[in-house]
């Protein structure tokens, strides 16, 4: 099998019936045949904000002068990391060679910003960074504008805000995009706990885009994603042209799964909706295959009808010197699921 690849430069999700359950086959085997899905309904997906707001009115009531971070660390969302992990063995002569030897094993230098040695399960390995401490580095003091698509209930942003603190947003104002109605109810409950913080919810759909509204915004904008392009199979390519038009500077970043993309064979089998190629990767995939991250990840994404033109989509935008690609980071985290790991990309629009 070929594996070449293409490498660029250094939300509505579906209605659709809940995915099913592995099933066995006589033998005692799971085929990817017979767990054939589709990405979360939208149902789905209100129900799951909605239980987040009863929880958050639970813990409100019986611990009324918690903090926010206390609400999002009880929910389970706080993952504001250590900033540069590297840097202690860039500065202890006696721990940079075992540093640079466990960077160089994965192909990275010890000045890499995003990625840094670690231990796990008895092995020296790397980690990345977190995606909201990545994020918050970006904020910049001319940022007025941080926005996250597909935001659910928009705990993210309420980690940037924690993070950035809420002396140095008084002049920020904190968007979170989203198409569900009880994700943007959930999210407006949560920030009235947070007075300070300007916060503003809308409705976003990444097969209708309109975010046209931020060419009045003055100053730097930081646009985001995480694991929402996912779930949408073809984007409108009409949200790339009215952040282009915005006169302002504009920073995108991307933490979605579709790291994949990238390989020209797979890419083009999604498209010719290859159905057999792809359950031949499952079938291996079902059997413990651990040879190519980037073929599991596809065929997740193919069983799950995920995203497919996220990356051509940047690959044209950078041709045609409409953005400047940053930084890109394949492949990485999934911990929930490493059949769906993350990859940044991250960019500038050319202004």
């Amino acid at each position: 099998m070929s594996t070449r690849t293409k490498n660029p430069s250094k939300e509505a999700k579906k209605e659709s019936p809940t995915v099913a359950d592995p099933v066995a086959t006589a033998e005692g085997q799971f085929t990817p045949t017979s767990i054939k899905g589709r990405s979360r309904p939208k149902a789905s997906q209100e129900k799951g904000w909605n239980n987040i707001l009863v929880r958050a009115k639970k813990l409100v009531k019986n611990r009324p002068d918690d903090h926010l971070s206390s609400l999002l660390a009880n929910l389970r969302e706080l993952r504001i990391d250590r900033r540069e992990p590297s840097r202690f063995y860039q500065t202890r002569d006696i721990a940079r060679p075992i540093g640079e030897k466990i960077m160089e094993r994965a192909g990275l230098e010890l000045s890499d910003s995003f990625y840094s040695p670690q231990v796990a399960a008895n092995q020296y390995t790397v980690n990345a960074a977190s995606p909201i401490r990545y994020l918050g580095e970006l904020i910049r003091p001319d940022t007025t504008a941080i926005m996250e698509l597909g935001s659910g209930w928009s705990p993210n942003i309420f980690q940037l805000y924690l993070l950035h603190g809420a002396t140095r947003s008084r002049k920020k104002i904190y968007y979170g995009g989203e198409y569900t109605r009880s994700g943007m109810i959930t999210a407006k409950y949560l920030a009235n706990r947070e007075p300070a913080m300007n916060y503003r919810a809308f409705y976003f759909d990444y097969r209708d885009p309109n975010v046209s509204f931020l060419s009045k915004q003055k100053g730097h904008i930081l646009l985001f994603t995480s694991h929402s392009i996912e779930q949408v199979d073809q984007i409108n390519p009409a949200l790339f042209e009215q952040l282009r038009q915005i006169p302002n500077p504009v920073t995108v970043v991307h933490f979605e799964p579709v790291g994949w993309q990238r390989n020209e064979e797979l890419l083009a089998r999604r498209n010719a909706k290859d159905d057999a190629f792809f359950e031949a990767i499952g079938n291996r995939a079902v059997e413990g295959d651990l040879n190519s991250v980037d073929e599991n990840a596809a065929w997740w994404s193919w069983r799950l009808e995920y995203n497919t033109n996220l990356m051509p989509i940047l690959w044209d935008l950078e041709k045609r010197n409409v953005i400047k690609m940053e930084r890109t980071a394949f492949n990485f985290a999934g911990a929930a699921n490493v059949l769906n790991p993350s990859t940044m990309l991250h960019y500038e629009f050319v202004r």
